[in-house]
């Protein structure tokens, strides 16, 4: 048993807990009113939350030492997902164990971050070219993996958490530099060579919605109309209609955000803003305080990661982003997902209130 207390930073559990009550809220009303739905994504919130209690009971110096065996055991995974993974719509992304069916892509969400920063704070300094290097390295491993399943959207967040660690590593502005140039090379050959075509699809709907207003184009369209119709105040919780009445499909997942502006409006979608921002900066905050460069990076770049989905999912919603596969964290019906977030802020609450902590 462990010796070490949970360690909960209160103002983020309150803020983590105002999300999901708020996204409770519009999946009962986006989903049509599911009890069954409803009843799957409170047990699966609950599960978050717990996840969060558990892993804040965890010592810090454990993380340190398991994070090697956590990133074998991602890869592994990973590869289970090759050899025996379930399909849906088209992409083989699934793994089952048993009665449990989950994604193993969202575990490298936890070993990415912990796996860099391991391996950079195994020698202090900043992170020369042979230190990115074996971190690109290793990122590419479980990146190439989800992107055959195929995951591209997936595949690239893989390379940005390792990214986030390595900035705020001290990585120079020289090497970033060459990185966005090698980017900007790199895009026009997936483009052409790599991306499918309802990759693409998605790139020419983001840029020109009503050139397919009955096909490509449709979703965004009925999303930004769900957006606008919400008005300064919105129509009142329950009263949709967009979603409801099926013309925004995932209304509950991946565009949650469509229902709940239009039900909320702006003073509505404000207030979910400032608790996205208010964690993001809280967690950054906290992480400033650790006295190891490990929990710091580690933490920040958990923050940093959540701001990341929150902003793409809002962005795509809004026609400001191309769609992507990124759920709302904390709010949109999902299992993976939240379960997933609960395990990092767990980790972050753990690593940052350490103080008390004498190993």
């Amino acid at each position: 048993m462990f010796k070490y207390a949970p360690r909960i930073d209160y103002p983020l559990l309150i803020a983590i807990s105002l999300l999901i009550l708020l996204g409770s809220l519009t999946v009962w009303s986006a989903s049509g009113f599911s009890e069954p739905m409803l009843e799957r994504h409170l047990i699966r919130a609950i599960i978050a939350l717990g996840c969060i209690v558990v892993m804040s009971s965890i010592p810090p110096r454990t993380y340190e030492r398991i994070t090697p065996y956590l990133f074998a055991l991602a890869v592994l995974l990973l590869l289970g997902v090759i050899v025996a993974g379930d399909s849906t719509n088209g992409s083989q992304r699934w793994l089952a164990i048993g009665p449990i069916r989950f994604q193993p892509s969202e575990l490298v969400k936890v070993a990415i971050p912990l796996m860099v920063a391991w391996i950079l704070v195994a020698e202090a300094g900043r992170p020369d070219a042979k230190k990115i290097l074996i971190c690109l390295l290793v990122t590419a491993i479980p990146a190439g993996l989800i992107f055959i399943q195929p995951d591209l959207d997936g595949a690239i967040f893989t390379i940005i958490y390792a990214l986030f660690v390595l900035y705020f590593a001290g990585m120079s502005w020289k090497i970033i530099g060459s990185f966005l140039g090698g980017i900007a090379v790199i895009v026009p050959m997936l483009w052409i060579f790599v991306m499918a075509a309802y990759q693409k699809k998605r790139v020419t709907q983001f840029l020109d919605p009503e050139s397919d207003p009955l096909g490509a184009g449709y979703q965004i369209i009925q999303s930004l109309i769900a957006v606008g119709s919400g008005g300064m105040r919105g129509k009142g919780w329950m009263n949709a209609t967009q979603g409801q009445l099926g013309f925004i499909p995932e209304s509950h997942t991946d565009f949650i955000f469509s229902t709940y502006a239009e039900e909320w409006g702006f003073f509505g979608c404000l207030l979910l803003l400032g608790l996205y921002l208010f964690i993001t900066g809280r967690v950054i905050w906290l992480s400033y305080q650790c006295d190891s460069s490990f929990n710091r990076l580690v933490s920040v770049t958990f923050a940093l990661s959540f701001f990341l989905y929150a902003f793409i999912n809002i962005g795509m919603v809004t026609g400001l982003l191309p769609v992507m596969g990124s759920p709302l964290p904390f709010f949109s019906y999902g299992g993976t997902a939240m379960i997933t977030q609960g395990i990092c802020f767990g980790i972050i609450m753990s690593l940052c209130l350490n103080k008390a902590y004498k190993p």
